[in-house]
Order: C-alpha cells, then structure tokens, then sequence
C-alpha cells in the first residue's frame, strides 16, 4: 500500500496556506497565489514528501488553478466540496477558524477519508464552463432587464433598456454560435453531446452544463454517485417516530441542478418511457415538486447510462 504523505491546502485569491502532516507533526508555510508561488510550492514539496497527496477545498478558479499545476507534476490531488470539511470541523468540535488551522483539518480530513483523486479538466471543457456561465449571467441580465422596460414609466428610460436589450439578445446569439461551434470541433464533446440529447427533454443546454460541470463518467462507480456528485440524490429527515420529507441533497452545482431541473420539467409532459413513472408518482400522491425531483434523478441515471455505454438513448434497453 502506497505510504502518502497527506498536505492540506487552504486558498484564498492571493495566497494559499498549507499544512504538511509527518508523524503527526505539522509543517506550515504561506505561498502567493501565482506561478511563482505555485513553483515555490512545488520544491517545497519535493524538498519534505516523497509521494505527496494534497487536497483542497473547491474555490473555483483559484483551487483549480493549482490543483492542474499540480496535476502536471504527477501529484496526486482531492478538491472537496468545502460543505465537507465544514462538517468535519464540526465533529472534531474546532472552536477557531484561521487558515493555518483550515490547513491542518484539510490535511487531517484527507488522512481520513481519503476522498476521491480530482481529475483535470480539458481546455475545451473550461472554454465550455465559463461560456456556459456566462450566457447563464446574460440570460438572467436580460430578463431583469425586460421586467424592469414594463415597470418604466419614462420614455428615456424604455428606449434605453431596449437598446441594451438588442445588444444582450446579440450577445446571447454569439456565445450560443461559439458553444455550438466549439462542440463540433472537438469529436469527444460532440459524441458525448449526440448521446445526451438523445434523451427526449434534455436539450443542448444541459447537455452543455453536464459536458462542463461533470467529471467523465469513468469517475464514479455507478449512476447514484453521478447523481449526488450533481446534488439531486434523496436526503432523508428520519429519528425515532419523527418522519420529515424526503428532499434533495443540494451539495452540487446550483447551475447543473437548475439544467436538470428545466429538463425535467419538460420529460415529465413529453418523455413517453418517463410518463408511466411519473403517473405510478401521482397516483401515491406524492407531491408535484417531488415529482419533478425524481423526474431529475432519472434523468442522472439515464444519462449516466449512456455515457457509460456509448450508446444512445433506447427503450428497449431500459
């Protein structure tokens, strides 16, 4: 069994902190959060482990950045949802937050649990996430926007926001032409995108957020750990007599969840092998958004399904 030596990483926009964990003892040090601090990083890493295993909280962009840099030198990597090590403070009952000692419980958690090795992100699928992200925050401009020209009462007012209007509708049209274009130059997004869309009510946009926002399928070891990575696996309120409702765990990305949730709204009224499903649901009486939220999961397995079996959606195989 591989001896690792477990380092904990706490990022922030313009440095990062970290803890080194030998025989129990701890080893800080502070580095910039930029190529020379990432190199720095490095030495210092070759200089005290000899098979290092770091792990991070998800930052975004920044916790990205250098979990690739890493990558690249053939050290192993965890980025973990921070709701995670939030929780796991909790049960150690840590009193103080600073970001040597986030450090430390990083470092500890990932000693402990040992959580699943991160997987880099391709360039194609970067260019997709943040276009993705960015026609999402157009989108949401331009219906702001359309709610406020009805409430305007000045004439100025109106002209102005329908000038800006045209320009985002132009803008959405642009980013939408790149998505679509930068899908059909690379034969891997554009297999996996025909494999998605095959499933009736599920559109290029969720394909797109799936494609940028999900690891390959090769990750996980079935559909229902696809499903909570995404946040739509059931979350059980039960103690003693007490039995609260079943909800959604939530711990994903709100933007891929909000995707499957559009989509689900519509295979629940278009997608026949769906249908029986959704009426077995109604006639037990569950309630509408509980519906919706099952419809969500199934669509995960599906999905799942035809990525892992790179073959298109087909009744006959369900």
């Amino acid at each position: 069994m591989t001896q690792y030596q477990f380092v904990g990483v706490d990022v922030a926009k313009d440095k990062f902190d970290v803890a080194l964990c030998l025989n129990n003892k701890y080893y800080l040090y502070t580095f910039n959060n930029d190529k020379k601090g990432h190199q720095l990083f490095i030495k210092w890493l070759k200089k005290y482990t000899q098979i290092a295993w770091v792990c991070m909280e998800a930052t975004g962009h920044y916790s990205e950045l250098i979990a690739d840099f890493l990558i690249q030198h053939k050290i192993r990597v965890s980025v973990v949802n921070p709701l995670q090590i939030k929780n796991f403070a909790r049960a150690r009952l840590s009193r103080n937050k600073t970001d040597e000692l986030d450090a430390k419980l990083i470092a500890d958690y990932c000693k402990m649990m040992q959580p699943r090795e991160f997987v880099a992100r391709s360039e194609s699928q970067k260019t997709l996430k943040d276009l993705t992200n960015l026609l999402d925050i157009l989108k949401a401009q331009h219906t702001q926007l359309s709610n406020q020209l009805h409430s305007a009462q000045s004439q100025n007012a109106r002209k102005v926001i329908r000038k800006i209007l045209k320009e985002l509708e132009k803008e959405i049209i642009r980013i939408e032409k790149q998505l679509a274009d930068l899908v059909k130059s690379n034969q891997s997004l554009e297999e996996k995108m025909a494999l998605i869309t095959s499933i009736k009510g599920v559109g290029k946009l969720t394909a797109y957020k799936v494609l940028s926002h999900v690891p390959d399928v090769s990750c996980f070891a079935n559909a229902k750990q696809f499903a909570a990575y995404i946040g739509i696996s059931p979350r059980q309120h039960q103690s003693g007599k007490y039995q609260g409702k079943t909800t959604i765990s939530r711990l994903g990305d709100r933007r891929l969840r909000k995707a499957f949730y559009m989509a689900a709204l519509v295979s629940k009224h278009h997608n026949e092998y769906l249908q029986p499903f959704v009426s077995r649901l109604q006639q037990k009486g569950k309630a509408p958004k509980s519906i919706i939220c099952a419809v969500m999961r199934k669509l995960a397995h599906l999905i799942f399904g035809v990525l892992k079996s790179k073959q298109p959606f087909n009744v006959e195989f369900c």
